[in-house]
C-alpha cells in the first residue's frame, strides 16, 4: 500500500520541479503518513524559499503605484538586456575626443592597449544583474517620464516628474554595486552583496537611471532628464545595521563642467522600514503620506518585501 502511495508521490505533476526536470522521491515509507499530518510549514529561511533572487515588482512614487508588466516574469533569459543609449550630447562629446591613429611614413602608430578594455560609459544596454530574476517594465511610468522631458516648468507634469527622478535617483546611488561589462554582449551587469540591492539597481537602469559606474569616490549616473552624465562625489557611507534598519549614502553633486561642485549641494539618500523613514519625515504633505501607506499595505499583502527611500538636501556648513 506504502509502495502505491509513494508512486503517487512520484508522479505528481504538482510536486514535479520543472527546472531540473526531478520528480519527489519517496525516501521514507512513513512519508505519507507524515505528510497527512502536516497542516502548518514555518521557515525563517528567506533565501532557501526564494533561491536567493530578487525581482523589482511595484513601485510608488508620488501618490502613484506602479504595477509594472506581470507577463516580464516569465522572460528570465539572462541574455535579455535593456537598451539605454549615450546621451546625446555626451556622444558628441565622447566622439570629439577620440582621435584616430597617427599615420607617419605610411605606418600607423601602435593602438593604444586600452581601446580592448570595454568602456562602461560607453555602454548601450543594461543585462541582467546577478541575482535579478527580471527587467522591470511599465508602460505607465514609462508614459508619464516621456511626457515630463517636454513639460513646462510649473506643469502638474513637471512636478511628478521631480518626484520620480529623485525615488529613482536614490534608488541608482544608494548602494555599494559594482558595475562590469559582459564580455559576450557588452552590455553592463551590476554585482552587489544582496541580490535585493543588485535589483533595485538594475530597475533604476531599466527606466532610464542608469548608474555608470564608480571611478574611486566619484559616482556617475545618466538620467532621461539631463543630456549629460551626472556626476556626483561620494562622501560617505552608512551601512545597514539591526539597529538603524536602513543604508544610507552622503553625495555631493558636481557640476557638468570639470567636476566642480555645483552650489555646493550635498545630497543625504536613505533606504530601509517604512516604519524608521516615515518617522524622520519632515512635518506636511500628509496625503502624500497616506497615499504612500495604502500603496505599502497593498504592497505587503501581496506577500512582497517592501522598501522605502528618502532623501534630504543638506548644507555646505552642516556637513
Amino acid at each position: 500500500m506504502r509502495t502505491i502511495q509513494a508512486l503517487f508521490i512520484y508522479f505528481d505533476h504538482e510536486m514535479y520541479y520543472k527546472p531540473t526536470d526531478t520528480p519527489t522521491l519517496a525516501r521514507s515509507w512513513n512519508l505519507s503518513d507524515d505528510l497527512g499530518q502536516i497542516e502548518y510549514i514555518f521557515s525563517d529561511k528567506t533565501g532557501t524559499l526564494t533561491q536567493n533572487k530578487m525581482v523589482f515588482r511595484q513601485c510608488s512614487v508620488g501618490g502613484r503605484a506602479y504595477r509594472g508588466d506581470p507577463s516580464r516574469l516569465s522572460r528570465t533569459d539572462k541574455s535579455s538586456a535593456t537598451k539605454i543609449g549615450v546621451p546625446g550630447d555626451e556622444a558628441e562629446r565622447r566622439s570629439s575626443s577620440t582621435q584616430s591613429p597617427e599615420i607617419l611614413e605610411g605606418k600607423k602608430t601602435p593602438a593604444s592597449s586600452t581601446e580592448d578594455i570595454p568602456d562602461v560609459l560607453a555602454a548601450e544596454k543594461v543585462g541582467l544583474a546577478e541575482g535579478a530574476l527580471a527587467h522591470f517594465r511599465d508602460k505607465e511610468l514609462s508614459a508619464d517620464i516621456a511626457a515630463a522631458t517636454n513639460a513646462d516648468e510649473d506643469s502638474e507634469c513637471a512636478v511628478h516628474a521631480r518626484l520620480i527622478n529623485g525615488f529613482f535617483t536614490a534608488l541608482a546611488l544608494c548602494h555599494t554595486a559594482l558595475t562590469s561589462i559582459d564580455p559576450e554582449t557588452g552590455a553592463i551587469q551590476y554585482k552587489a552583496q544582496s541580490p535585493d540591492e543588485a535589483a533595485l539597481v538594475q530597475a533604476a537602469a531599466d527606466v532610464g537611471f542608469v548608474f555608470r559606474g564608480r571611478d574611486k569616490d566619484e559616482l556617475t549616473l545618466q538620467t532621461p532628464f539631463s543630456e549629460t552624465y551626472e556626476k556626483y562625489t561620494l562622501l560617505n557611507i552608512l551601512e545597514f545595521n539591526s539597529a538603524r534598519k536602513r543604508m544610507s549614502v552622503i553625495v555631493r553633486k558636481l557640476s557638468d563642467e570639470e567636476g566642480e561642485e555645483e552650489g555646493g549641494r550635498v545630497f543625504l539618500l536613505t533606504k530601509g522600514a517604512d516604519n524608521v523613514i516615515f518617522e524622520r519625515l519632515e512635518p506636511g504633505n500628509e496625503e502624500f503620506k497616506s497615499k504612500t501607506e495604502r500603496h505599502l499595505d497593498e504592497f505587503a499583502s501581496e506577500g512582497l518585501r517592501t522598501l522605502t527611500l528618502a532623501f534630504k538636501v543638506l548644507s555646505g556648513t552642516s556637513f
